[in-house]
């Protein structure tokens, strides 16, 4: 699990990546709002340690960015100087949970691990609704156009190899509905069929998405 810690402290920034390192987690660095955002756009992290209280970009912006990047990775505030209205606006605005400095790392442990439990549920979640989707949309083709016979056709004999299909076509002429249909017909009929679409995942998470990430 990837871990990123947000603060313009080096010494609390070193204390907690030792920490964090010692029990498990991969852990990066940023001492500024702004190199925060640009490590996010390059890469997946799981939870964000973001300090409230920074020079230049404060975290409540930073919070926002991170937001509109539509990003995965959980937020967690840190600030020494907590306020009732700084917690309520930072979780609207959509941070996991917020930490009053100084804090107890077996605190900051127990938080983290609950943004994992919490971030696991929601794409678990996900996965399950498009499985659902996935099932409710009719399986059969039913025409008497010569062309999309001629296709058919094909689908069943390539579905027979085991060699990568390419199926090729413009936006909308059912490319998903062959492919689906080539699964339909092969001998991996009974096991899953998974359609990623490229185009919805940001070019930074799309090789995690699909290959994972160490």
């Amino acid at each position: 699990m990837k871990i990123l810690i947000t603060d313009d402290d080096k010494n609390l920034r070193k204390v907690l990546s030792l920490e964090l390192s010692d029990v498990g987690f991969e852990v990066d660095e940023a001492e500024s709002g702004l190199l925060c955002i640009e490590k996010l756009e390059k890469e997946e992290f799981d939870v964000v340690l973001l300090d409230l209280n920074m020079p230049g970009l404060d975290g409540m912006e930073v919070l926002k960015r991170i937001k509109a990047l539509d990003v995965s990775s959980e937020v967690i505030i840190l600030t020494g100087h907590a306020t009732v209205t700084t917690a309520v606006e930072a979780m609207k605005l959509g941070a996991y949970d917020y930490l009053t400095k100084p804090f107890k790392i077996e605190e900051l442990r127990v938080i983290i691990q609950r943004a994992l439990e919490k971030r696991a549920l929601v794409n678990e979640n996900l996965l399950l609704k498009t499985q659902l989707k996935r099932q409710s949309q009719p399986h059969t083709i039913l025409t008497r156009d010569p062309g999309v016979l001629g296709i058919l056709d094909t689908v069943k004999k390539v579905a027979l190899s085991d060699l990568p299909v390419l199926v090729t076509g413009e936006s909308g002429v059912g490319k998903e509905i062959i492919s689906r249909a080539i699964h339909r017909e092969g001998s991996r009929s009974e096991k899953s069929f998974i359609p990623i679409n490229c185009g919805s995942i940001p070019d930074n998470m799309l090789e995690s998405e699909l290959f994972g990430h160490e």
